[in-house]
């Protein structure tokens, strides 16, 4: 049965109600990590009598879990999973009746690292470099450090500035912003992992603390407080300090300028005052330094001297003398505390003083000591004063009383407490000390000191001998075990005690762990003077013999002892004491050679090995044979003589056996294998092969012209000489492109060659002439243009003709222009011998007509009506050049005869219109009459329309004139009496010309 399944957790472990009822605790208490498994915590003990069951207590980082485990129980292994969970485990012997008895706790560490310890991050270079430096963590983890991991990040927006992981022990960062925050996380971290981060905060640029900061009232204005202090040692220069004050804490704020060391604050002398000074920059203020003004007592100095005085009763001088004191010290807090001497000065306006008292020394202690003198002059007045001093020349008492107790070596073991009782008759206690605690230490003296009002001190002192703290107890072993844990030989255990204040009464002696095994654990005790003790145990594993190792070959070799296929060496490992930590693996040899030693050392887990070895000879690599061709080919790999195969063989382990001879290839072909095989003296085969192409006859090469010449022999295009190869050995390598000849000429030579691709080749040729390029055709213009470029008459066009190719073959004859028009475009095209043809035109405009003139407004013979008024005026036009000047117009009337005239008009061309003239007349006739009554008469019917057209054809005027008066009548008149007026008038008139 695994007890480590046993049990169910419980609350709480039952505590025995005497200790002798309860059983013996469970002994030989050992946790420790598996072997196997640092992830399972095991947990061993030796049985104790009278137990009815085992309570295990186990606390794995915050959380407890107590479990019940049988009375046959003596181990218990605890799931670990969590690197970094440190854990503290004791057992509980429980009888029958629920009395129990624990073992101390035993504490386990995690796996992983503690936290660094004391970093310190600051800054430097003005604040713009963040720095940092660490020690080791106390616990490094189960296994070595790996790193340190810094992680630097700007607290304002959380910007991971750096993220970094080494094993140095310091951070450094430069350019950063002084006025801004940072974080600084350093988390140790090995191969379990990282569990523990230590976190600080680089703050802001700011000033480090004033020093030296003192605050006095004024003897002579205690209302006036004076402020004394030094700039900060570090940091920053301060831009300016800030002062606050206030009676209980701060309520108000002075600012002062950074370069003040000192300044007053007017502060009421009947209270009591808090101060506080803070050096700031634009990022903030340091930390406060304080300082308190206490209240001023008024009386502080002596009353003032009371008077009194005689007077005679007559003469001439009964004005009393006046007399002053001076004191010889000054009081504190209105007491003397030393006698003090008290002077007196006489004096009168007489200038006669009869009697001045001598000097009076003061020293009789008391609250209101009197001292008088009387000062006396010529005449016998007196004046008597009277001073009350305040006298206190003797010490408090003081007495010291210790609280606790101590053990019957005179140490206490639990811190005591000093309670001081202070008194004074005179003045009064003005200051008593606190109780004291006092820590350890042997023959410590303590002092209490009290102060009276009047300065006076008085001391009490203990001498005690405190020793609270148990003795440190540490093991240390005289050498270093391995990484497993294990010791080779005897590991001797040596304890270190120590105790800082009673001393040590026992320390255990050194202990040699002689037998092999695993978990031994040494226990050891000290005991200090004081009667306190500590307890430590170390667990030691142990294995001094070394482990057993077997060497196997698995291969077989030849007849020679070579291997050809890689063997193996199969190594098995074994051992009684700390087990194998590692056996080597199997070793294929796969390298060739003679005599190859393969070696295997097994190690145990503590650390001691054995070694053996194998020597083996192999050779699974077949010979190298490589082949030389004694001349050399062309770019494509062929030959143009017969080439000789020269084979080479070599053979790095077992050696050659045979290579192959020499072949020389004397035919012409593509891919002639030559092939031959080499053997070694391992058996190893190799065969290789060179294939060579042999061609030793050149190519044929013709050319064709594409183009046709004309009869001259001519090319008028570009004509293209192609090219056409062919080779029955290697084939063609390069046969010429098609060359295409662009330039002109006469008898050009275009040459091409074929090469085959063994390098052999062929040349051809083929001449040709090339004329491109047309003849050049000029025109020039027989005959004078006017500004405008016109010409009046018909202009002669002539063409000139040349060509530096093949020569003109053909020239345009002259043409004349004898038509009207602008823009008229002559054309003539010249032909070389090649047939090239080129065109040249010459753009002419002739107008040789005069422009068109016409009377607009009227025709002429024309016979207008009474109320014609026609407007009149000169058209001028001219299809072809366009009218330069247009005609302008002239009038003559004679008796109702018109004569209108248009002259002057000329076109671009220069061409001049002759004189255009029409005549016409204005005359009353019938018709315009009738045609003026159809205008008005629109509402009329056309029978009453054509009436009156009758009336007036047949001259009855006076019917007409009627027929118009009555269309004005009626409901509906047809016409207006304007119009009827109108139509009337014209009758009347018509009516005497008709």
């Amino acid at each position: 049965m695994g007890v480590g399944t046993l049990g169910l957790a419980t609350v709480s472990v039952a505590v025995p109600s005497s200790a002798s009822a309860a059983p013996a605790a469970p002994r030989s208490l050992a946790v420790a990590r598996a072997a196997d498994d640092v992830y399972k915590v095991r947990v061993t003990w030796k049985t104790v009598p009278d137990v009815d069951h085992y309570a295990i207590d186990i606390i794995a980082g915050d959380v407890q879990t107590v479990l019940d485990l049988p009375a046959t129980a003596t181990e218990y292994t605890i799931d670990a999973p969590n690197p970094c969970t440190a854990y503290k485990v004791r057992v509980g012997a429980v009888d029958k009746a629920g009395e129990s008895t624990n073992t101390g706790y035993w504490s386990l560490r995690a796996l992983t690292p503690s936290a660094v310890m004391g970093m310190a991050p600051t800054r430097t270079d003005e604040g713009t470099t963040a720095t940092a430096a660490w020690r080791v963590p106390a616990w490094t983890g189960y296994t070595p450090l790996t790193g340190y991991r810094s992680v630097f990040t700007r607290l304002s927006d959380g910007v991971v500035l750096a993220d970094q992981t080494s094993m140095d022990m310091s951070f450094r960062y430069a350019g950063i912003d002084a006025d801004r925050a940072y974080t600084l996380a350093v988390t140790t971290v090995n191969e379990y992992g990282a569990c523990v981060t230590a976190k600080s905060l680089i703050d802001r640029y700011r000033p480090a603390d004033p020093t030296n900061l003192v605050v006095e009232r004024r003897a002579d204005a205690p209302g006036t407080v004076d402020l004394v202090w030094k700039a900060p040692a570090g940091g920053p220069a301060p831009t300016y300090y800030q002062i606050g004050y206030g009676t209980e804490k701060v309520t108000r704020l002075v600012k002062v300028d950074a370069s003040a060391r000192t300044t007053t604050l007017s502060l009421a002398a009947d209270k009591s005052w808090v101060v506080e000074l803070k050096a700031y920059n634009e990022n903030g203020g340091s930390s406060a330094v304080t300082g308190t003004v206490p209240i001023w007592d008024p009386n502080a100095e002596p009353p003032a001297p009371e008077t009194d005085t005689t007077i005679v009763p007559s003469g001439p001088d009964r004005v009393p003398p006046t007399i002053t004191t001076t004191l010889s010290q000054k009081p504190v807090n209105g007491w003397f505390r030393t006698p003090v001497t008290i002077q007196f000065a006489c004096a009168d306006d007489s200038g006669a003083i009869a009697s001045c008292p001598a000097p009076v020394l003061a020293g009789s202690d008391g609250l209101a000591r009197r001292y008088s003198g009387t000062a006396k002059d010529a005449a016998g007045n007196t004046t008597t004063t009277t001073v009350t001093l305040k006298v206190d020349q003797t010490a408090p008492q003081i007495a010291a009383e210790v609280i606790g107790t101590k053990n019957a070596a005179g140490w206490y073991t639990t811190a005591p407490r000093i309670h001081y009782t202070c008194t004074d008759a005179t003045s009064t206690v003005s200051s008593c000390p606190a109780d004291t605690v006092v820590a350890d230490g042997l023959a410590q003296k303590v002092t209490g000191i009290a102060l009276d009002k009047a300065g006076n001190t008085a001391t009490a002192t203990v001498t005690l001998d405190v020793d609270v703290t148990a003795p440190v107890l540490t093991t240390t072993i005289d050498q270093t075990a391995n990484s497993a844990g294990w010791y080779r030989t005897a590991p001797t255990v040596h304890f270190n005690c120590t105790d800082g204040a009673s001393g040590l009464a026992s320390c255990p002696a050194d202990t040699t762990v002689t037998t092999d095994g695993a978990g031994q654990v040494v226990t050891g005790t000290a005991g200090d003077r004081a009667g306190n003790s500590a307890g430590t145990s170390v667990t030691v594993n142990v294995d001094r013999t070394a482990p057993a190792i077997v060497a196997t070959l698995v291969g077989a070799a030849n007849d020679a002892g070579w291997l050809r296929t890689a063997p193996t060496i199969r190594f098995t490992c074994t051992d009684g004491g700390s087990g194998i930590a590692s056996c080597p693996a199997d070793v294929t040899v796969d390298t060739d050679g003679a005599a190859q030693v393969v070696n295997g050392t097994t190690v145990d887990n503590a650390g001691n090995t054995t070694s053996t070895a194998v020597t083996v000879d192999v050779d699974k690599t077949a010979p190298v044979v490589t082949t030389t061709v004694d001349a050399t080919p062309s770019s494509a790999g062929w030959y143009r003589t017969a080439p000789t195969v020269r084979f080479l063989c070599t053979d790095a382990a077992s050696g050659i056996a045979s290579c192959p001879a020499d072949t020389t290839v004397t035919t012409d072909g593509a891919n002639q294998v030559v092939t031959g095989t080499t053997v070694d003296k391992a058996g190893n085969t190799t065969g290789t092969s060179v294939t060579v192409n042999v061609d030793r006859t050149a190519p044929k090469i013709t050319a064709a012209l594409a183009g046709t010449a004309n009869g001259a022999g001519w090319h008028r295009t570009p004509p293209t000489v192609k090219f056409t190869c062919t080779d029955t050995g290697s084939g063609i390598d390069v046969c010429p492109a098609d060359v295409t000849v662009n330039a002109d000429g006469t008898a050009q030579v275009v040459t091409g060659t074929a090469t085959d691709r063994a390098g052999n080749n062929t040349a051809v040729s083929v001449t040709v002439n090339v004329d491109r390029t047309v003849p050049v055709v000029t025109t020039t213009v027989d005959g004078s243009a006017n500004a405008e470029g016109w010409y009046r008459t018909a202009p002669t066009v002539r063409f000139g003709c040349t060509d530096t190719g093949s020569g003109v073959g053909s020239c345009p004859a002259a043409r004349t222009v004898t038509g009207d028009g602008a823009g008229q475009v002559v054309t003539g095209t010249a032909t070389d011998r090649a047939g090239n043809t080129a065109t040249a035109t010459a753009t002419v405009k002739v107008d040789r007509t005069a422009p068109a003139v016409t009377v607009v407004g009227a025709t002429d013979g024309a016979v207008l009506g009474p109320d014609a008024n026609p407007v009149l005026s000169c058209a001028t036009t001219d299809p072809v050049s366009g009218v330069a000047t247009a005609a302008t117009i002239s009038r003559v009337e004679s008796n109702g005869h018109h004569t209108v005239r248009c002259t002057g008009a000329v076109d671009k061309a220069g061409n001049a219109a002759a004189t255009v003239q029409i005549t016409y007349s204005v005359k009353l006739t019938v018709q315009w009459l009738i045609d003026l009554t159809r205008q008005y008469g629109t509402g009329a019917s056309p029978v009453t329309l054509q009436h009156l057209a009758n009336d007036l054809n047949a001259g009855r005027f006076t019917a007409y004139i009627a027929k118009v008066t009555a269309m004005t009548n009626g409901a509906k008149p047809t016409l207006t009496p304007i119009q009827a007026v109108t139509l009337t008038y014209w009758a009347l008139l018509l009516s005497v010309t008709y």
